[in-house]
């Protein structure tokens, strides 16, 4: 191979990495669609789950079908990477345009069945351009492309809730999102809680009374209803007024009121014309994505972009009768690990929004959710970029302090990119502390796979408990928010280790790992489950709401990860292989 075929194509693979972007923007979207959703449709927090649900499930769907067939002929040795890849696309597409109907009809199973196929386009693309990223130059420098690639699908994630947050709700606006200030009693914040209730119920009745679509009578009687809540609120708004040097013990009984009638405003059913207005912007961003996933494919099918796959048709293992996954426990394990770690991952942010909606937490409502979504997802870039810094070469003095430059760099354009959306995220600066604490234990963990596993595996778990723990409810969503922070070195060092001393099977293991994203289908699921009880039981668990106890999921989820990268480099010691320095990716 000649010395040009040896650097990086970056014409070529800046195209790809486009493909990355995308995988990005719509996993974190999810998250915003998941209140607004479970808002208008009427449901639960488990029944809200099933849009992460959709969307994962699909990836392992899709990696079983694509590996079921390439058993009796390889996909990418028939096709090639690029036609394969522009199926994907083309796949995702469909779906992406399917939310143009499902808008329509403002029908929740239908935005799932549209979110489920761009899941199966993503999963073929997974398989494809990972290794075609790594196939882009020099074998030396794949893993380097990749750690970019990943930094790109964390911008995605940080951005793509901050578009979809103005596209659904308009600019933001600081008086509205800033925090409950110090200075307010307890009592006067409960009454704040009142009033943003009524408005909104207000602002509901205001445009049920411009609804021309629907059944006069049936839109009346929900008109009668919501005035029936609003009577009530100014009941007991009318009555803290009288009250405002209330006890704790009454404050209480005020949030208690406050917490029924909002459980039935939750339980109106809006007329379907009412429900389609509100949900229409929603295929917005879709369309944009439908259009840009054609345009990518058409540019991968014309483009002058080297196939690698006839360079591996000799290289390639025929059959599969050799190959166990029972013969490597590092697989094995690891495909768990895959699907804890991604079910982690997408289960902390996913029951965020009902988490943030207790009282406990500050009652945020959707239209406010974005900021800290982008946060989360944020937090995957800003450790992203971070282990990105390897791939420079420079001196070790300038290596340390970049590392502690680039994450507050990183910080800054979340910073930024919400400040923009007109969003009061002064309460952010405080997660510099968050950022400070990754930044010591990304020293400790150095760059080997194992270590790094565990101790990001171990600050997991002190961070969630930290979170069930802490007394002031504005400084423990940020222990949850971090998870993003320690999961971001996850995917990668868990593939390490996982397909280490595999060889030629190192396809099929890859193919089996991707299968396992399924995990941020199941996960979150469980968790909204436990949300749930808050339903039947508003009592709640250990002196906290169900909701806030169901984040002992990802407490058990770490463990484990933990546990994996303890394990695993003394499990490939006894195969003889020796574990070297990893990078940072994404997935």
């Amino acid at each position: 191979m000649n010395s040009q075929t040896q650097q990086t194509k970056w014409s070529q693979f800046l195209s790809l990495i486009v493909v990355f972007f995308f995988w990005g923007f719509v996993a974190a979207n999810n998250d915003i669609l998941i209140p607004v959703f479970k808002k208008w449709f009427v449901l639960s927090q488990v029944q809200s789950q099933l849009v992460a649900w959709a969307f994962y499930v699909a990836y392992f769907v899709g990696s079983v079908i694509f590996f079921i067939i390439s058993l009796k002929s390889d996909i990418l040795q028939k096709f090639g990477y690029k036609k394969t890849l522009a199926v994907g696309l083309c796949l995702s597409a469909v779906g992406a345009f399917l939310f143009v109907p499902a808008a329509l009809a403002a029908n929740f199973w239908f935005f799932l069945s549209a979110l489920f196929i761009v899941g199966l386009g993503f999963s073929v693309q997974q398989i494809v351009a990972n290794p075609l990223a790594i196939k882009m130059g020099s074998p030396e420098t794949g893993a380097h492309r990749l750690t970019l690639a990943g930094g790109i699908n964390s911008l995605g994630t940080t951005i793509g809730p901050i578009l979809l947050g103005i596209i659904l709700f308009g600019m933001g606006s600081k008086e509205d999102s800033q925090p409950k200030t110090d200075h307010l009693s307890k009592i006067e914040i409960v009454k704040s809680e009142y009033i943003t209730h009524k408005n909104e119920l207000s602002q509901n009745i205001i445009e049920l009374q411009k609804d021309k679509q629907d059944d006069p009578a049936k839109v009346q009687e929900v008109i009668t209803t919501v005035e029936k809540n609003i009577s009530s609120l100014d009941s007991e708004i009318q009555s803290i007024d009288q009250n405002l040097s209330a006890n704790d013990s009454q404050v209480d009984a005020y949030a208690k009121k406050l917490g029924e009638i909002k459980e039935k405003s939750t339980s109106i059913q809006y007329p379907v014309g009412f429900v389609k207005e509100h949900l229409k912007q929603v295929k917005m961003p879709f369309i944009g994505l439908g259009i840009a996933f054609i345009l990518v494919a058409v540019f991968m099918l014309f483009s002058k972009i080297e196939d690698p796959a006839k360079e591996e048709e000799e290289s390639i293992e025929t059959g599969s009768a050799k190959f166990s996954i029972l013969k490597y426990p590092q697989l094995y394990l690891g495909m768990l690990a895959i699907f804890i770690y991604v079910g982690v991952e997408v289960s902390i942010i996913s029951n965020l929004p009902a988490l943030l909606h207790t009282k406990e937490f500050g009652g945020v409502l959707e239209h406010n959710i974005a900021p800290f979504v982008s946060l989360y997802w944020g937090s995957l870039m800003i450790g992203r970029w971070s282990g990105s810094i390897n791939v420079f070469n420079m001196s070790k003095t300038m290596n340390t302090v970049m590392k502690f430059v680039v994450p507050f760099i990183a910080f800054a354009i979340i910073i930024f990119a919400n400040e923009l959306s007109g969003k009061d995220v002064s309460s952010f600066y405080v997660y510099a502390f968050w950022i400070l604490a990754f930044i010591i234990m990304s020293f400790i963990g150095g760059k080997m796979a194992g270590k790094t596993l565990m101790i990001f595996g171990i600050a997991g778990v002190i961070m969630m408990i930290l979170g069930l723990v802490y007394p002031d409810k504005e400084i423990a969503k940020y222990f949850f928010i971090s998870g993003g922070l320690f999961c971001s070195i996850m995917w990668p060092s868990i593939f390490d280790l996982a397909i280490a001393g595999l060889g030629k099977n190192t396809g099929k293991a890859s193919s089996f790992l991707v299968m396992m994203i399924l995990g941020g289908g199941i996960i979150p699921l469980i968790q909204g489950w436990i949300c749930d009880f808050d339903k039947t039981s508003p009592e709640g668990v250990m002196g906290i709401t169900w909701t806030h106890f169901s984040y002992i999921i990802p407490i058990i989820c770490f463990a484990y990860l933990a546990f994996y990268g303890f394990l695993t480099p003394r499990i490939l010691k006894k195969q003889g292989i020796v574990m070297g320095e990893t990078t940072s990716g994404g997935h």
